[in-house]
Parts: structure tokens; sequence; C-alpha cells
């Protein structure tokens, strides 16, 4: 008993973890305050305040001891009635990064392989894993384009293994076309997840296809172009059938009851959202020229940021830092020496960003 019991004393519990999720690093992203916080893709508009406080409102009048609605029934209308598609082929979760995991692992056996492309949002690669697949996410293209005809070449090899794709993809800010993205479609014989998070700033609209093929799920939020990240509410648009099985698997209660009714109240005022995404979009180009003209290679994006690369990005970087403009270092991403991202801010951001740049590049002098 005692050779036991000093046994389990010298049980390391992280070596209880799988060895393939200890290998991976922890998401990380730096907390401390600043001025301009560029790093995270968020709005630089908050939601108007008389939405927030009829959101105030209604919590006030709920009582906080009674359980949601169990699967957002309601919001899940609202949802399906705004974008076009059946309320039983929306699901919704806390962040459309919840969604994601719960399909991946829905839809995978352990040893699975499950193709994406790099560069692309880091966490695919621990989704993959957390369910026990292999992730065969695609090398880099030198141009650091969406390689779709590559993707096509390896469905057409093995067609029943699942994709993850992002587009507008991050942190490049590239979109697919909707007619690559059907021919990728056309030859998987497996469920195809894109995340496009980002869709309100993108001129591609991917839900016709939804209709035509029934192995596509959209994953979308209201994190970004809706102001609402502290929120975390994100949703899925897929074939009624996929919901119902993935409802299943999903944890109850998975979205709060504040949660539900702030995105009641701020889809209700669609028409000042819709203008403050074409103020980001307008303001896209704006960024792009000052930050041409400072003599970084501007990537096109059809997202809230932009991703630049410099020869000298990590001094530019650590300068902007030290002068509270916070952007987010990306080169360590395959394929993206020499890169970061940095998010569509306000004005006030826009003029002290291109003030920052030339003073750090003018002292170098």
């Amino acid at each position: 008993m005692v050779s036991t019991v000093r046994k389990r004393a010298q049980l390391d519990p992280a070596r209880m973890v799988r060895e393939e999720l200890r290998q991976l690093s922890a998401y990380h992203l730096d907390r401390t305050p600043c001025r301009f916080k560029l790093d995270q893709n968020e709005m630089p508009f908050d939601l108007p305040r008389p939405v927030k406080q009829r959101v105030v409102e209604s919590l006030a009048d709920r009582c906080w001891g009674a359980y949601p609605d169990f699967n957002s029934d309601r919001l899940r209308a609202v949802i399906g009635d705004w974008q076009g598609w059946p309320a039983e082929g929306v699901l919704l979760g806390n962040g459309s990064g919840e969604l994601l995991a719960l399909t991946v692992e829905a839809v995978t056996r352990a040893g699975d392989e499950v193709l994406g492309t790099l560069p692309s949002f880091s966490l695919y690669k621990l989704l993959v894993l957390r369910a026990g697949a292999v992730p065969r996410f695609l090398a880099p293209r030198p141009d650091l384009a969406m390689p779709t005809e590559e993707l096509e070449r390896e469905i057409e090899r093995d067609p029943e293994r699942p994709l993850i794709l992002c587009s507008p993809n991050n942190p490049t800010g590239e979109a697919v076309t909707p007619e690559a993205l059907e021919r990728l479609l056309e030859r998987l014989e497996a469920p195809l997840l894109l995340d496009n998070a980002y869709d309100e700033f993108c001129r591609h609209d991917y839900r016709p296809l939804l209709a035509r093929h029934r192995h596509l799920a959209i994953f979308r939020t209201l994190s970004k172009a809706w102001a609402m990240a502290a929120w975390r509410l994100g949703y899925l648009l897929a074939d009624p059938d996929l919901v119902t099985e993935l409802i299943k698997v999903k944890l109850p209660y998975n979205l709060g009851f504040a949660s539900a009714r702030a995105a009641e109240a701020a889809l209700a005022s669609s028409t000042a959202v819709d203008r403050r995404v074409r103020a980001v979009i307008g303001r896209r180009a704006q960024w792009t020229r000052m930050l041409a003209s400072a003599g970084f290679e501007v990537f096109p994006s059809e997202a809230n940021f932009l991703m630049v690369r410099h020869a000298r990005a990590e001094e530019l970087r650590r300068g902007l830092e030290e002068r509270s403009i916070r952007v987010r270092d990306v080169s360590y991403y395959p394929g993206l020496a020499g890169c970061f991202r940095i998010a569509i801010g306000s004005g006030a951001a826009l003029r002290a960003t291109r003030q920052a740049v030339a003073g750090i590049l003018n002292e170098a002098r």
C-alpha cells in the first residue's frame, strides 16, 4: 500500500494528456493595455448605446435562476430568417471556434486525415489533433495564394477526407472565389468546413452553394463585423440533417441567455452595422495606400485586416509596440517570414500608425 501511494505521488499529471497535444504551444495574446489595439481584428466601433441599453433591460427583467433555451431555438429562427436558411439548419455556439471543434470531432475518426492549407488560422491544427485526427495541411505556395488547384489534386487522390478552409483567410486576407470553392465541393465526398468569420467584409457570398452541396458547412460569427466579441457568439449554416446530428453531441445550454438576447438586439439594428462595415471597407483602401507608401508589401485583403511584409518587420513591430500600437506578429507562420497583420482601425489609429512608422524608419536612418 505504501509503495502504491508513493508511486501515485510521483505521477506527472501533464503526462496524462495525449503526447500530440502536449507538443502544442498554448494560444497566446498580449493583453497589456495599449492605445491602439490592432492585433485581434476587432471593429473600431462599439454597438450603438441604445442597442446595449435594450440588452441590459432584458437581462434585468429575466429570472437568472432559470436555464436558457436548450438549443437557442428562438435565436436560430431569427438567424435563419436573416440568412435565408431554414432554422433547422442553424446551430449556435460560444463563438464559431466552438462549433468548428464540435463538427471536426463529429465527422472524423481517430487516425483520419483532415485536409487544410498553410498559412491559416493556427487553431485548426489544435482542433484536428484534439479530435484524434491527423492534419494534412498543404504547404504554402511561394506567392501565398490559396492553393485551390493543389487541393483539387489532393482531393482526387482521396476524396473522403474532410477539408477545413478559411475564406477570407486569416492571416493573409485572401478569399477563394465561389467558383473555385464549388470545384472543390464537386470533387469532395466528405464535409467541407468553411470558416467564413469575415464574410461581411468580403465581396463573395458562399450561401448559394449550401443548397447545391449538402456537405458544405459555413461557420460565421458576430464577433467581428457586429462588434460583439465580448459575447462570444458564433453560428453554423449547414444541411438540417447534419445539424440534427450535431445537436446530439453538442453540450446542453452551450449558449447563455445574455448572449442570445444581445444577438437579437444587434440583429435588429443591422442598418447601423451595415453602415459601419462599409466604413471599414473604405478605410481598408486608405490603410493599404498608407502602408504601401511607407514601403510595406501589402497583401490583398477581403477582411477587416491587412497582412504586410517588410524587410525590417520585427523592428517596425517593436517600434509600434513602444508607441502603444499593437499589431499581430505572424512571422512564425509557415511562409510568412517578415510579416505582421494589422486590423483596420479608426482614423486616429491610421494617423498614429503613419506617424509612428515614419518615425521608426527615420530613426534608423
